[in-house]
């Protein structure tokens, strides 16, 4: 797998309070002077086997292992021994405060011990540097202001214990909770019930968790490194990625006991890169690469930056272009032309390449696309190198892409939002497909073989007719008396010829069972190969030759059989002629030609005349017995096509079965939108389809055609009474084909004719017809659940919103949007929008262009990058996580509401001056 590095924001594995022999009280217990003498390069490698990314260095009052850590760490990034991972160390110390109370102290990376020296002698400590014999001549509020002024973060230390802050009482505490430059403490027990006046005053200080560790193993019940921990999001360590991490709270802060799992896992499918090269704005100095985080990204800039520009690229090279509705395709056209001339509206050169780095399953992926079509489509990163792969890039690569004229297009095309539920995983219509397209060849095949074999059905009144004439001529013959000879001798006659025929079979017996010996002899085995000295040589050569013996015994045996069945053959043929059976055969024969002889001579006629009419008989009557097979045939596959429309009508029952459980799964407690699946209630394409079935697609015949559909373009009705009137349509053609009797008259007699003169296959056709179901798409005006009324009845922002609650709701596939915002209020972008954004991107990668603050800051984006144009083509004006000064900056630049957006995440407006 290969492993990702993303930009922008992840999260990081932080001890907040870590101690080491510096502490006078580290490795307390019977074994303290041994463990005392840990070196600082064992000290470091415990927390790497912990897996812990970053360390705020806690000892008592003191920074004096700092250095030596730094020092040992610049060691190990060199050498890289085994466990060995990177690892951020945080200078600081806890301090112990007037009253008995416990601070830690957090500085930046590039601080030193010295200035943890000078913050201890601002505060006026007194004690011992590694004790805890003393306390600050200052109080809790000023020391935590000297912190802070330091440039440091202020966290009292296990507040639910001995020495922690919500051990103090009345005025003291209360003075200290109004100190406003505390955003986070140490809370060892999540269960802890915080003091009233803390309630009293609806403080909310973000919880962390440190291990307190005093001893490199869990022995006798200590806490060690990796035991307790806090996960902190942020792009890199550093103190001001913490403080707006504390600020946040719980989105960017874990504690270890109430998480489980890796926070930084993400879904299986993201994008990782957009690489651009060679378009008309985009890439023309340099290639455009835009890495991705995989959880939230947002695109921003002013007009006319390029974003929109990123968002239609990407669909190019990810083959996304037949998803566009058809009013859509023109203004889709100037992103993918190729411009001749700077009048031009095209976006492309003839050297536009286009690259797409997709992950799959921890696989790293290149889907690519140029203008002249010299790059593979597809490359996949094995062994440290690129490699062509196979595949269909719009299976093997989801992704959903949608603009907000998309989505406005899809609240008002039930059409269009019903091929978007059909790509869920759930229903994954394409699988559907196969099942049905397999069942309908079935069917086809099954009715067109049967009228294949009744067309050969016709003769059978013919056949019945002339058997009765013979019938009659034999019954002449018969009543002359001379019935019983006749029959004896077509009888005998006709046995005498099995009886030859048989024969003839055992004829040459002896001379084939004699070839068969001839043909199994062996040929010399050819001792040109072996060498007769060697003793193995010499052994195969003897089991050659034993074999051969062996043969040749068989083929003795087969001459003897060959002999036995000569003698077989003759006694049959003595015998025959001597039996019983043969004398009433000649007798048949004599009587035949006696009664043949006196028919002539009394001009009665030719007695082979009865022969030829028994014959013909037997063979009309053998040709009727093939009709009537012929016939259960045909009975037979009409109740196997029967069978098989049971099960397209059961197929496509699934279908919208599939599809109606999927929006109940992913809308049951959606307060925005509400979507029905309405069976067969695709309005806008049912009369074309049915049309197209019987063969009339101009406007003729409209009032029976209309007629008939009439029930079935109401919506109002419910599943079974939908199939029902579709089963009455198709009943109504089936009469009026076959003209049977009872059905409805019809408006037009040449809609009569024009159905009765339909070739078969069109009527099968219109049995596995199933028009397409349609969606009613409902919202809810007050975004409360209540009040859904249809979604026609909206404004465009309410379509949007809709829509949108739809599009957030379900996938694990990238999901790209460009200015979703658009026509909605800031009310529904942050409960809609937002809210949902928070939610969703911990399961798929989300990539949001857009012009809306809210989005960004209180969607808390993972990584933001600002387009700016600059030399006549788009630039990266800066790209990185919310924690980056500059990021934030341009966001107020740029971003309507960019300020208040970031006042509304980080709720302490009074520390506004380190974050914005």
């Amino acid at each position: 797998m290969a492993e990702w590095k993303w930009k922008g924001a992840r999260w990081w594995k932080f001890d907040f309070h870590a101690h080491t022999p510096a502490s006078n009280d580290y490795g307390k217990g019977p074994n303290q002077a041994q463990l005392k003498q840990i070196t600082p390069k064992d000290w470091l490698l415990n927390y790497m086997r912990a897996g812990i990314d970053c360390i705020a260095i806690m000892d008592h009052n003191t920074g004096a292992w700092f250095k030596q850590l730094e020092e040992a760490l610049s060691i190990l990034d060199r050498e890289k021994p085994d466990d060995y991972r990177q690892l951020s160390l945080f200078p600081g110390m806890e301090i112990s405060v007037q009253g008995g109370i416990h601070v830690l102290t957090i500085f930046d990376t590039s601080k030193t011990t010295s200035d943890i020296d000078a913050l201890r002698g601002s505060i006026g400590y007194r004690g011992t540097p590694g004790h805890c014999d003393g306390v600050t001549t200052k109080s809790f509020v000023d020391v935590v202001n000297e912190i802070v002024s330091a440039g440091g973060i202020a966290i009292p230390a296990h507040v639910d214990e001995d020495n922690g802050l919500f051990q103090q009482k009345g005025t003291t505490l209360a003075q200290e909770l109004e100190c406003d430059q505390i955003y986070a403490m140490e809370l060892i027990n999540p269960a802890f019930p915080k003091p009233q006046i803390y309630n009293d005053k609806k403080l909310s200080w973000t919880e962390v968790l440190g291990t307190d560790a005093h001893h490199p193993t869990g022995n006798d019940g200590q806490q060690y490194p990796g035991s307790r921990f806090t996960w902190v999001k942020m792009e890199e360590p550093d103190i001001e990625g913490l403080r707006l991490a504390l600020l946040d709270g719980a989105l960017s802060i874990k504690r270890s006991d109430q998480v489980t799992g890796d926070p930084n896992q993400h879904a299986d499918l993201a994008i990782e890169e957009i690489n651009v090269s060679m378009a008309k704005y985009l890439g023309r100095v340099n290639p455009f690469a835009l890495q991705l985080n995989p959880w939230l990204n947002a695109i921003i800039g002013g007009r006319g930056t390029g974003k929109s520009t990123l968002v239609e690229f990407c669909r190019i090279a990810l083959r996304r272009e037949k998803e566009l509705p058809e009013d859509l395709e023109i203004e889709f056209k100037k992103y993918s032309n190729v411009y001749s001339s700077r009048e031009d509206f095209g976006l492309l050169t003839e050297e536009t390449e286009i690259i797409v780095v997709y992950r799959k399953n921890g696989t790293k992926f290149r889907i690519q696309w140029s203008t002249n079509g010299n790059l593979e489509p597809i490359q996949e990163y094995i062994n440290d190198e690129w490699r062509r792969a196979a595949g269909e890039i719009q299976h093997r690569f989801p992704v959903r892409i949608y603009s907000q004229k998309q989505i406005f297009h899809l609240a008002k095309t039930p059409l269009a939002l019903l091929k978007v539920v059909d790509e869920a995983p759930e229903v994954d219509y394409r699988l559907w497909n196969e099942r049905w397209h397999e069942e309908e060849a079935r069917f086809l095949s099954l009715r067109a073989k049967a009228r294949e074999i009744e067309a050969g059905l016709s003769e059978e009144p013919r056949l019945l007719g002339e058997l009765d004439d013979v019938k009659r001529k034999l019954t002449v013959f018969e009543e002359a008396g001379h019935a019983g000879v006749l029959k004896d001798y077509q009888k005998r006659s006709r046995q005498q010829r099995v009886v030859e025929l048989w024969s003839e079979s055992l004829a040459d017996i002896g001379d084939r069972l004699r070839e068969v010996a001839g043909d199994i002899v062996p040929d010399e085995l050819d001792e040109s190969a072996f060498d007769i000295q060697l003793p193995e040589d010499g052994e195969l050569k003897d089991l050659a030759a034993s074999t051969k013996r062996r043969i040749d015994e068989i083929r003795k045996k087969l001459e003897e059989l060959a002999l036995e069945a000569d003698h077989a053959v003759a006694e049959w043929q003595k015998n025959k002629d001597q039996s019983k059976w043969k004398q009433d055969v000649n007798k048949a024969v004599g009587d035949y030609e006696y009664l043949r002889k006196k028919l002539e001579e009394e001009g009665a006629g030719d007695p082979s005349a009865y022969g030829e009419l028994v014959q013909r008989r037997h063979t009309i009557e053998q040709r009727l017995q093939n009709l009537q097979e012929r016939k259960n045939q045909v009975n037979d596959l009409r109740n196997e096509s029967k069978a098989s429309l049971s099960r397209l009508l059961e197929i496509r029952r699934s279908l919208t079965e599939l599809r109606r459980s999927f929006l109940e799964s992913v809308l049951t407690d959606n307060r925005y939108v509400r979507i029905e699946v309405i069976p067969f209630g695709a309005k806008e394409t049912i009369e074309e389809e049915f049309r197209r079935i019987i063969q009339k697609e101009s406007e003729e015949f409209k009032k029976d055609i209309e007629g008939l559909l009439d029930n079935l373009l109401m919506n109002s009705s419910s599943s079974s009474q939908r199939e029902e009137f579709l089963n009455n349509i198709k009943q109504h053609i089936h009469a009026i084909y076959t003209d049977a009797s009872g059905f409805i008259e019809v408006k037009d007699a040449r809609f009569k004719k024009h159905i009765k003169n339909l070739l078969p296959e069109a009527i099968d056709r219109l049995d596995l017809w199933f028009p397409e179901d349609s969606l009613e798409v409902q919202y809810s005006a007050t975004a409360d659940g209540q009040r859904f009324r249809s979604i026609q009845e909206g404004s465009p922002g309410q379509k949007t919103a809709a829509l949108l609650a739809f599009l957030l709701s379900y996938g694990k596939e990238p999901l790209i949007l460009d200015q979703p915002e658009d026509d909605l209020d800031n009310h529904l972008i942050y409960d809609l929008i937002v809210t949902q954004l928070r939610e969703i991107k911990q399961n798929r990668q989300v990539i949001v262009v857009t012009h809306n603050a809210n989005i960004v800051v209180n969607g808390d984006a993972e990584l933001v990058c600002a387009l700016e144009a600059r030399g006549g083509e788009s630039q990266k004006e800066c790209e990185g996580s919310l924690q980056k000064k500059k990021v934030r900056n341009t966001i107020c630049g740029i971003m309507e509401g960019g300020l208040e957006a970031f006042k509304r995440r980080y709720r302490r407006i009074a520390l506004e001056k380190f974050n914005v």
